[in-house]
């Protein structure tokens, strides 16, 4: 929309200018010219200019116009879907949790192999179908331009709190734990989800490690593991709804973690690796 005004602006301006100056041409060669058939001729013209550049200008005018609403109109119609993804997730939220604090809870009581077995599988399931509404519900954050909570965090607090949540996550620290950053919580640990569910689902990696470590002013974790790694091209990597395989997911992924990290300030990269994939987030740290 802002775009449409500002190419609106711009070409009522040329068309202005253009007018103006044509008019002034012929107005100055009418006024030094001698003969009367020349006069006549000469004051044609100008009629004929006046003319065009109306019919220019009123044509730029219906051109721009159209244009502002036709944006005014995409816009309203994006924030509208962006507001049904908001309302969806938020309130499909609730129910997924409880579906799967329910499997848990059937998962410590049940002894029977096999329903162990198809209560686990369901689990997974239900995990990945509240990843994919947390995208969702995050990709309808960043269309809205919602800011993030920011705050300073020890990296003690980070691994305490995400231990939690993935405890099977190895964590290399070759820093203090007590030193700090400057990022939003929560969608910090929705990174390190995507992530470590796309080393998992389609690089098949078994084991995935977090380094931490200190670049100058700035600490950087080093998400790598053991799968299969991507032999693609890496900068198409953070391109929204971009499929690289039919194995991928919704192509939204590491769009989120991108838009996330420009957020808070930090820097994601993709090192080369010759066993595996890595990932590379880099925060300022807070002194």
């Amino acid at each position: 929309m802002f775009f449409s005004l500002a190419w609106l602006s711009l070409t009522l301006s040329l068309g202005v200018w253009w007018w103006i100056l044509g008019f002034r041409q012929a107005k100055t060669i009418s006024e030094i010219s001698i003969s009367q058939e020349r006069q006549l001729e000469l004051n044609r013209v100008n009629r004929m200019l006046q003319l065009e550049g109306s019919f220019f200008l009123s044509m730029l005018t219906l051109g721009g116009v159209t244009l502002a609403v036709l944006s005014y109109r995409d816009h309203k119609r994006s924030k509208l879907i962006s507001d049904f993804f908001s309302t969806v997730t938020h309130e499909m939220k609730t129910p997924i949790a409880s579906l799967q604090l329910q499997i848990e809870v059937l998962l410590e009581d049940t002894k029977n192999p096999e329903l162990k077995r198809k209560l686990q599988k369901i689990w997974k399931e239900n995990q990945r179908i509240e990843s994919q509404m947390g995208n969702a519900f995050y990709l309808a954050s960043l269309m809205q331009g919602e800011v993030l909570y920011l705050e300073n965090l020890t990296l003690q607090e980070l691994k305490d709190s995400y231990s939690h949540h993935e405890p099977d996550l190895v964590w290399e620290v070759k820093v203090p734990l007590q030193k700090k950053v400057y990022i939003d919580k929560k969608a910090f640990f929705a990174m390190l989800k995507n992530l470590t569910e796309n080393a998992k689902r389609h690089g098949k990696a078994e084991q995935i490690k977090l380094h931490i470590f200190q670049e100058k002013n700035k600490i950087c974790f080093l998400l790598e593991d053991n799968g299969l790694g991507f032999n693609g091209n890496k900068k198409q990597l953070t391109l929204p709804f971009l499929r690289h395989s039919k194995t991928s997911g919704s192509g939204i992924g590491l769009y989120i973690v991108k838009k996330l990290m420009e957020k808070m300030k930090g820097k994601l990269e993709f090192p080369s690796s010759t066993k595996g994939f890595q990932v590379k987030l880099c925060f300022h740290e807070v002194l």
